[in-house]
């Protein structure tokens, strides 16, 4: 064979090889591409979950891509990864960005740091809270669409010295009055806190309150601040007001004034501060749930009334929770139904078919206004806190 025939021929070949080779390399980086490859931005990434970015855990190129989710998602990918198979989304880091609340992608749980982590690692779960993770309602978050963000009150990292804790005064009107406070072992001056002002009936007193005695003669001890502090978290404030005789409807000037104090004073929650109180307490609790609901978030009165003099109509909304014991002959039932009537009215909730919450035959009222309940607890007992105050308006404090 000539020479140069030959040479063709080989030359052909070689070109031949070469393109076929081109071919599978293509077909082989397509094929690639479909199952997941890694990519910068995470560019890439379909169904299959494939060896670079699957939902087993890769590592998932510098974009932070989301494991199996829709192809080209580059922060956080879509609600936080999970392809359609339904397996355990997530890996590197993949849906720690934009979206991820509460991971809504299709199939599987959303994915956050660790491979396969639990539904909700961006702020927020599915309708939960914005400083929690989690599903709906998790931590502290409870009913009413879960916490928000706190309030830092000015007295957060304030050089001023704090209130000491134990017995305090405060000139109220030219007159000296007089408080105690609780404040957490941890705290520091720098992380709000939420704040809960308990007030006395009428033959009590703050230090009645703070010691956990009983409120009347008869009763048993309710444990400090009717038994809510041994139920609180770390980052709770106790404040025992002391009337001064009895509660009064100026008395709200002495409430306005101690908040202000603490606010300035103390590293506080804004968007926290809380109130409860028994019999004649309870009364000085509705009247600041009257005419302080742009300052205080919820009340839990026990075993009081409602004055029409001391509550001005068209008052603001505000989480309500109250207590009465059936058989109470000093302050009727009927006066606790008829104040818890008047905010379930304010909170704009149902008049019928309230749902038992808890185990103590609490009842809910449904269709309240968003972030506001009304929880009603009638109790088989005489004029006196329920049995389960502490647990009881803990939880309800707690979830706002």
């Amino acid at each position: 064979m000539p020479a140069s025939f030959a040479a063709r021929t080989s030359l052909a070949y070689a070109a031949l090889t070469s393109a076929l080779l081109v071919v599978a390399c293509g077909n082989k980086a397509d094929d690639d591409a479909a199952k997941g490859g890694a990519g910068q931005g995470g560019t890439s990434g379909t169904p299959a979950g494939g060896t670079s970015n699957a939902a087993s855990g890769g590592s998932s190129g510098s974009g932070t891509s989301a494991s199996g989710g829709t192809a080209g998602a580059s922060p956080g990918g879509s609600g936080g990864g999970s392809g359609d198979k339904g397996g355990s989304a997530g890996s590197g880091v993949s849906g720690t960005g934009t979206s991820g609340s509460g991971g809504k992608a299709t199939g599987g749980s959303a994915g956050s740091g660790v491979a396969g982590a639990a539904a909700g690692s961006s702020p927020g779960g599915a309708a939960g809270s914005s400083m929690m993770t989690g599903g709906a309602g998790s931590g502290m978050g409870g009913s009413g669409g879960g916490l928000k963000d706190p309030v830092p009150s000015k007295g957060c990292g304030s050089s001023s010295t704090p209130p000491a804790d134990g017995d305090g005064t405060i000139t109220v009107g030219g007159k000296e009055r007089q408080y105690i406070i609780r404040i957490p072992t941890g705290y520091d001056g720098t992380t709000p806190n939420r704040i809960i002002f308990a007030f006395h009936g009428m033959s009590g007193s703050a230090k009645q309150v703070d010691n956990g005695d009983p409120p009347n003669s008869g009763l048993d001890p309710t444990g400090p601040y009717y038994g809510i502090k041994e139920h609180a978290d770390a980052h709770t404030i106790f404040v025992a007001g002391q009337a001064d005789g009895s509660w009064q409807n100026g008395d709200i000037d002495y409430v306005k004034a101690l908040v202000d104090k603490f606010e300035s004073e103390l590293c506080l929650d804004e968007s926290r501060i809380l109130a409860t109180g028994f019999s004649m307490g309870g009364i000085m609790t509705l009247r600041v749930a009257c005419n302080m609901a742009d300052v205080f978030r919820a009340v839990a009165p026990m075993s009081c009334s409602l004055s029409a003099a001391s509550c001005p109509a068209g008052g603001g909304h505000i989480a309500y929770w109250s207590s009465h014991g059936t058989n109470d002959t000093t302050i009727d039932i009927s006066n606790g139904r008829a104040a818890r009537d008047e905010f379930r009215k304010r909170n704009g909730c149902n008049t019928d078919d309230p749902q038992p919450i808890g185990s103590n035959g609490c009842v809910a009222y449904q269709g309240c206004d968003e972030g506001y309940p009304v929880n009603w607890c009638e109790f088989e007992g005489i004029h006196q806190p329920p049995p389960f105050s502490g647990p009881e308006i803990w939880s309800f404090l707690a979830q706002f």
